[in-house]
Parts: C-alpha cells; sequence; structure tokens
C-alpha cells in the first residue's frame, strides 16, 4: 500500500538556465570558502564541553583555561617527539653500506657488503694490521652481537691514533654501517653500547706537573 500522504512534491523552476553558466545554487558552497574537516570540528567541541566546567566568564579562569590548554599541547608536541625516528635501509649503487666511527684522535671509515666474511684494513689483512687478539675481539664485537660472522665482506680506511685507538673507531664505523645496511641490527649492537662513541681522550698536560696528574718526585733535601 502506497502512503501518498507522505510524499511532498514542489514545483519546479526551470527556467533558472537564462542566468547563465556563472550561476551558483542556493546550497553551493564558494570556491574560495575553507570547509573545516567535521572531524577537527568535532574535537574543538569535545574539547571545548571537556574545559568549558573551568570558564565563568572571569579573567582568572581564562588564564587557567588557555594554561590548561597549553599545558595539553605540550603533552601532545612531547608524545609527537617522544616516537623513535623510523630508520631504513640506506644501501648504494654497489650494494655497499657506509659508517664512520672515531675513537680518541683515530678515525675509521668502513664498508660492509654481503661476502664470505673478508676483512680488510687499509689494503691489508686483518690479522697481520691488528696482531693482538685483544685488538681482533673489540673490532668483531658488532658482527657477533648481529650474528652476521661470516656473512658480510667489510673494507676499511683507518687513519690517525694508535692500535687501540684505530680498533675503537674501526668498531663504532663497522657497527653503524651494518646498521645502515640493516637497521634490524641496532638493538642487540646498542645493548652492547657498539653504537655509542666512547669520549675518553688524553687529558692535557698541567704546568707543573710532569704529565696531567702525575707530581714531579717530593725531595725533602
Amino acid at each position: 500500500m502506497l502512503r501518498m500522504h507522505a510524499v511532498s512534491l514542489y514545483q519546479g523552476d526551470y527556467e533558472d538556465d537564462e542566468e547563465g553558466d556563472g550561476a551558483m545554487w542556493e546550497d553551493e558552497v564558494p570556491p574560495d570558502t575553507i570547509v573545516a574537516d567535521p572531524r577537527d570540528r568535532r574535537k574543538l567541541e569535545e574539547e571545548e564541553e571537556a574545559t568549558m566546567w573551568l570558564y565563568d566568564g572571569t579573567q582568572e579562569s581564562r588564564d587557567a583555561l588557555e594554561a590548561m590548554r597549553a599545558k595539553e599541547a605540550q603533552k601532545k608536541r612531547w608524545k609527537q617527539n617522544s616516537r623513535p625516528p623510523i630508520r631504513i635501509s640506506e644501501i648504494d649503487e654497489r650494494g655497499r653500506a657506509y659508517g664512520r666511527g672515531s675513537r680518541k684522535t683515530a678515525q675509521a671509515r668502513v664498508w660492509v657488503q654481503p661476502g664470505q666474511g673478508e676483512i680488510v684494513v687499509n689494503r691489508k689483512e686483518f690479522i697481520s694490521y691488528f696482531p693482538r687478539e685483544s685488538d681482533r675481539d673489540h673490532v668483531l664485537g658488532p658482527l657477533v652481537a648481529s650474528q652476521t660472522c661470516g656473512k658480510f665482506d667489510v673494507t676499511a680506511v683507518v687513519t690517525g691514533g694508535g692500535p687501540t685507538g684505530q680498533a675503537g673507531a674501526m668498531r663504532l664505523g663497522l657497527a653503524r654501517a651494518l646498521e645502515k645496511y640493516n637497521p634490524d641490527y641496532r638493538p642487540p649492537m646498542k645493548r652492547h653500547g657498539f653504537m655509542t662513541r666512547d669520549p675518553r681522550m688524553v687529558e692535557r698536560k698541567k704546568v707543573g706537573r710532569v704529565k696531567a696528574r702525575k707530581s714531579p718526585q717530593w725531595v725533602r733535601r
């Protein structure tokens, strides 16, 4: 059964085309009008409803309301800044990842690429360049932590400093290169402290001292 009384028909005006193509309907929004997003408008309304209980028309309540809104905005900024950065792989056209490290006065540039685990330092073999086992263990720490021993070929150029400083610089450069190759290697290396540069430096000599802290021998007579 059709309910005729529920249908309302209005006589249409079909002669409005004479106004031209530039005519605009009554419910049409001008092109230069900025329309707010309904979701943003709803957020503003909810925020006003949550804070209107504090506003009673006085200057003190207005200042308290502004301070509360500023604090909420600051919390949002803190949450936004506390998010960890998104790390992506950085591999060049030759399939290598690059990392730079330093320790004391030594500088190291390290490249890693998939291979059989060959390590070359200043165009020399790894064992011949670092004869001490402690220095070799120091350098291989990032590979052991990331469980990538024998999976990457390492090429390093090291300058300045001594053997210990060069080993520390190469370890930091190797850790950073592995992170650039695959960001998933970062957590275990960071857990062992391989992603942090060692800030310790040689302390300068002081006037009246033999070295930085050592005093000259005291003689009674």
